[in-house]
C-alpha cells in the first residue's frame, strides 16, 4: 500500500509540474483545461490517501491547489463562454468583446500566479512534504479499494438518478458531475488492482463527464452574459438540448444492468485476492 501511495503521488506531482510549466509558456484553452484536470487528480489522491500524509502539509497544499484552480477557472470560463455563444449562434459583438477583455485580465492574473509557483519551484518542493508514512488503514491496495470504491459508486448511482430527473437543476447536475470525476480519478488510483476490468467503466464515466460538462458550460455562460437577454435565451435553448442528451446517456450507460456490471467489476477484484 505504501508503494502504491508513493508511486501515485509521484506520478500526479510530476504531471502537475509539467502542466504548470506548459500553461506558463502557452496559456491556451486546452492547456488550462489539462492543468485543471491535473489539479483535480492530485486533490482526489490526497483525499483518498489522506491517512498516509501529515495533515497540516496536506491542508496547506490543498489550499494552494484551490487558489490555483480558481485562477484557472476564471480564465477557462471566458474561453467556455465564447465557445458556447458561437455554438448557440449568439455572438453579440459587445458581449464577445467584454469576454475577451475579461479573458485578458484573468489571464494576466493566472500568469502572475504561475510565475510565483515556478520561481519557488512549488510542486517539486511538495515532494518533500508528501513523504508517505504509516497509517491506520488497509494494508493492501485491494483492501483499500474495497473500503473506498463501493460506497462511492453507490453514491454515484443515487446522485445520478436524482440529477437525471426532469425537475433537477443545473446546480444538482454540476454537483453530480463532481462526484463522477471523483469516482473516475479514484478508479485511476487503483488501476493496478483492476487492470483492464474497469476500462469500459472509465469510458462511460468520461462520456458522462462530457455530457454534464457541456451543461455546466451553458450555466456558466448564462451567468457571465446575463445582461445580454437575447444571447441568454439562445444559450438556455442549447442547455435544454444538452440536458436531454445527458438523460439519454444516463439511461443508456447507467441503468440497472450497468449498475450490476459495476458490482461485478468490484467482485472480479475480490476473486483476484
Amino acid at each position: 500500500m505504501r508503494k502504491l501511495v508513493r508511486s501515485q503521488t509521484a506520478k500526479r506531482l510530476k504531471k502537475l509540474d509539467a502542466e504548470v510549466r506548459h500553461v506558463a509558456h502557452e496559456p491556451d484553452a486546452d492547456a488550462i483545461h489539462d492543468l485543471r484536470v491535473s489539479i483535480r487528480r492530485l486533490r482526489q489522491e490526497l483525499r483518498v490517501f489522506q491517512a498516509w500524509f501529515e495533515p497540516d502539509q496536506v491542508k496547506r497544499i490543498r489550499r494552494r491547489l484551490r487558489r490555483l484552480m480558481e485562477r484557472c477557472a476564471a480564465v477557462r470560463n471566458c474561453d467556455v463562454a465564447i465557445e458556447v455563444l458561437r455554438e448557440a449562434g449568439a455572438e453579440s459583438a459587445d458581449t464577445l468583446s467584454g469576454l475577451e477583455q475579461e479573458r485578458r485580465h484573468t489571464g494576466e492574473a493566472l500568469a502572475r500566479t504561475l510565475g510565483r509557483w515556478r520561481r519557488k519551484d512549488r510542486v517539486r518542493g511538495w515532494r518533500e512534504h508528501l513523504q508517505v508514512g504509516h497509517a491506520d488503514s488497509p494494508k493492501s491496495p485491494l483492501e483499500c479499494a474495497r473500503k473506498v470504491l463501493p460506497a462511492m459508486m453507490e453514491d454515484l448511482f443515487r446522485a445520478g438518478g436524482e440529477a437525471a430527473r426532469p425537475e433537477s437543476s443545473h446546480r444538482e447536475m454540476h454537483q453530480f458531475r463532481l462526484k463522477a470525476k471523483r469516482v473516475r480519478y479514484t478508479l485511476e488510483l487503483f488501476e493496478d488492482v483492476y487492470g483492464e476490468k474497469t476500462k469500459n467503466t472509465m469510458e462511460s464515466l468520461k462520456g458522462l463527464q462530457g455530457k454534464l460538462g457541456s451543461i455546466n458550460d451553458c450555466a456558466t455562460t448564462i451567468e457571465m452574459i446575463r445582461r445580454d437577454r437575447a444571447a441568454s435565451v439562445a444559450v438556455r435553448l442549447l442547455a435544454e438540448k444538452r440536458v436531454l442528451e445527458f438523460r439519454e446517456y444516463w439511461k443508456k450507460h447507467f441503468g440497472p444492468r450497468e449498475r450490476t456490471g459495476w458490482k461485478t467489476v468490484l467482485g472480479a477484484a475480490d476473486r483476484a485476492d
